[in-house]
């Protein structure tokens, strides 16, 4: 919200009045050309009947909005060469996106995410009583919130591109082998030690070397002492992760048989809350910034500085015999969360280890959070370079993700093709951690519009909307790659038929599995 609040009379002044002789929408010219490409348009997304998409139009709007504006509708037809008839949202500003949320006169704040049917009541309640124009006040009090406008009879596939309905939420694509709850709420923060071992053993099976009696999930470090690793002699500002262990840690760790985290907490080893996930090719220093502006508390697992890296024969040794008894998986069992970490300058969707790890929590159960250094490079937020966002823009192809030592790739590629679902199965859990945490990130821009709208169907310019649009169209996109998700969105179902046929399912898996011989879904990847 900002601080010169004026109320609704102020914003649309007499223009759009209660009085029955407001123009219909529908009869109201746009006056602009659609945009080609949409902003946010991703060239190998489909569009289906019954999509909720934003259309793009450029014109000459006022300087904030950048010379677009976005509306929102659905999609009523297909039409040939790419072209879609289109029936406009006339007052979807929904709880969270609403232009008068906050202001005097305008829709009371709602913040609270819990029940989002509740916020749409309030809503619908204010637009009842006090929306600007009659004809939309007459609409929604009818229930009506579409509009056959004139305009989007013919719209080119380019100038849209699909958003979450805000509503709708994807079931994770992989068996949970865990008792603890899965992404979102996740463990919690409380936690604890003890009930990690009541289900998975006294040392959380880990069959790889111990450090001076302490097993991996006392190898834990804070966030001040990661900051304090740019404060010792012969760092520099763009060393990467790599080099700060060569140069750095490995001289001072050398015949401890410590990693860097246990050596300078021996006398009170910190339990590794949470876990991260990150590529060793970025720079240190975002790494450490990316941490920071997650505002996670740690202590955390950060394997350059956890494992012994005093030679190969000692990192073998602290890995031990197998991946699913090694030090990520036993971390990982205990873990409150685990924090993958985007930053410019690498892909984690790249690295063999990191798609692996966010596969692995989120059969254990374990909440995965992302965090990003994001790059401004001028003003406007439409100028941040968005690691997560960048990075998600690719389907996830684990694949083709590699290792920087063969046998470590070796192992887990071994792991994955043993699993159920092989990569393709990693591929859509990655897709559906990347819906969810940007289901997470939906939030209503404030009152963010100082203008009145250009057009009833209109919504503002990418100064006011960006991110939002941004958000809501990499949800859609991860939605779309997770197989089967599409028909499930296609297809109404009650709760109970939804559970009779994934039972139904789970029975059929079962049968067929143990008449091949093979074991049950929830056997594999037997990480335990």
């Amino acid at each position: 919200m900002y601080s010169n609040a004026k109320s609704a009379q102020q914003l649309f002044g007499n223009k759009y009045s209660n009085s029955i002789q407001d123009a219909r929408p529908e009869t109201e010219p746009f006056y602009f050309q659609f945009s080609i490409p949409a902003k946010y348009h991703h060239p190998q997304q489909k569009f289906a009947v019954g999509d909720t998409v934003w259309y793009e139009v450029k014109g000459n709007f006022d300087i904030s909005s950048k010379g677009i504006q976005w509306g929102e509708a659905t999609v009523q037809e297909i039409l040939p060469d790419n072209k879609y008839r289109l029936a406009g949202k006339v007052w979807r500003y929904d709880h969270w996106t609403h232009p008068l949320i906050g202001l005097p006169g305008g829709l009371p704040q709602y913040s609270s995410v819990t029940n989002v049917h509740t916020g749409r009541d309030i809503c619908r309640q204010w637009t009842i009583n006090h929306h600007p124009n009659f004809h939309v006040r007459r609409m929604a009090m009818s229930g009506i919130d579409e509009v056959m406008h004139s305009s989007l009879r013919n719209v080119p596939g380019e100038a849209m591109f699909k958003v979450w309905d805000r509503e709708y939420q994807p079931k994770c694509p992989m068996p949970i082998s865990s008792s603890s709850a899965v992404m979102g709420s996740g463990r919690g923060e409380d936690y604890g030690l003890e009930e990690a071992r009541k289900e998975y053993g006294q040392n959380l099976g880990f069959q790889g070397k111990p450090q001076h009696g302490y097993g991996p999930e006392y190898w834990g470090i804070t966030l001040e002492q990661l900051e304090q690793v740019k404060d010792l002699p012969g760092y520099e500002s763009n060393m990467t992760m790599y080099e700060v262990v060569q140069t750095l840690i490995k001289p001072l760790t050398k015949g401890t048989g410590m990693g860097f985290a246990l050596f300078l907490n021996k006398e009170r080893p910190l339990r590794a809350k949470q876990m991260t996930s990150h590529a060793w090719g970025e720079t240190y220093s975002d790494f450490v910034k990316a941490l920071k502006d997650s505002r996670c508390i740690g202590p955390f697992w950060v394997c350059a500085m956890a494992i012994n890296q005093e030679c190969d024969e000692a990192i073998t040794q602290q890995l031990g015999p197998s991946l699913e008894h090694g030090p990520f998986a036993t971390v990982l069992k205990q873990a409150t969360n685990m924090i993958a970490v985007f930053t410019p300058a690498a892909d984690i969707y790249l690295r063999m280890w990191c798609v692996f790890e966010i596969f692995v929590a989120v059969k254990l159960g374990v909440s995965v959070k992302f965090a990003a250094l994001n790059q401004q490079f001028r003003s406007g937020i439409e100028n941040i370079y968005d690691a997560i966002f960048e990075h998600g823009q690719k389907r996830c192809c684990s694949e083709k993700a590699r290792c920087s030592i063969e046998s470590d790739e070796v192992q887990i590629r071994t792991l994955i093709n043993a699993t159920d679902g092989k990569f393709a199965m990693l591929d859509s859990v990655v897709e559906w951690c990347k819906a969810m945490y940007y289901i997470g990130e939906v939030h209503h821009p404030g009152a963010a519009f100082k203008s009145e709208p250009a057009h009833l169907l209109l919504m503002g310019g990418s100064g006011k909307l960006d991110y939002l649009a941004k958000t809501l169209s990499s949800i859609a996109l991860a939605i779309d790659r997770i197989p089967g998700e599409l028909d499930r969105m296609a297809v109404v179902v009650t709760d109970e038929t939804v559970e009779e046929k994934e039972q139904e399912v789970d029975e059929s898996k079962a049968s067929k599995n143990t008449a091949d011989g093979q074991q049950p879904i929830n056997d594999c990847c037997n990480i335990q």
